[in-house]
C-alpha cells in the first residue's frame, strides 16, 4: 500500500503571518494612495482654495501697527506688596510684633503701615540700618514713609535691559 501524505491544515501561526502581510499590504497601498493625492490634489478642496485666493483691494492700505513705545521701569522702586510706614517708629512696631510672633497683617493693622498696591518709584532719603530705609515715592503723592524692604543698589536686568532699549 502507498502511502498517502496527508497535508495537513494550516496551524495559527502560520494563518497569522499570512493575516499581517494582508494588513501590512493593505497599510502601503494606502499610504500610497494618500500621497498621491496629496500631491496630486493638495488634499480636499485644492482646486477651491486655489480660485479663492485672489488678492482682495481695499481702498487705503493701513500701515503695520508700530509697538507702543517701552516705558521704563522705576528704580529704586517698591514693588507691590512691599510695606511702607509712616514713621520709622511705626515701622520698629511692626518688625517687633512680627517677631514677636503676630502675622504680617495683624501686625500691618495696629502699626501706621500699609502694603503698597502697584509698583511706585522711590527716592532714598535716610537709612537706619539694612532694614529700615526712609524714602518718598516719585508719584504725585510724594509720599515720605519708611520701608524695610531690600533695595539693592544695582537695578536688576530688566530695568538695565528697558533702560538700554529707549537709547
Amino acid at each position: 500500500m502507498a502511502h498517502v501524505e496527508r497535508r495537513r491544515s494550516p496551524g495559527n501561526a502560520a494563518a497569522a503571518r499570512r493575516l499581517w502581510r494582508v494588513l501590512a499590504m493593505a497599510l502601503l497601498l494606502l499610504d500610497a494612495v494618500a500621497s498621491a493625492h496629496a500631491q496630486i490634489g493638495r488634499g480636499h478642496g485644492g482646486r477651491q482654495k486655489d480660485q479663492q485666493e485672489t488678492p482682495q483691494r481695499t481702498p487705503q492700505q493701513s500701515p503695520a501697527p508700530t509697538p507702543p513705545p517701552a516705558v521704563p521701569e522705576p528704580w529704586p522702586r517698591l514693588d507691590a506688596g512691599a510695606l511702607l510706614c509712616k514713621s520709622r517708629d511705626a515701622l520698629v512696631s511692626y518688625q517687633t510684633q512680627v517677631a514677636d510672633g503676630a502675622s504680617a497683617a495683624t501686625a500691618r493693622k495696629t502699626s501706621d503701615c500699609r502694603a503698597i498696591e502697584k509698583q511706585i518709584g522711590i527716592q532714598i532719603l535716610d537709612s537706619d540700618g539694612p532694614s529700615r530705609t526712609q524714602v518718598v515715592t516719585t508719584d504725585e503723592s510724594k509720599q515720605t514713609g519708611w520701608t524695610n524692604t531690600y533695595l539693592p543698589s544695582t537695578p536688576p536686568p530688566s530695568v538695565i535691559k528697558g533702560a538700554g532699549a529707549g537709547k
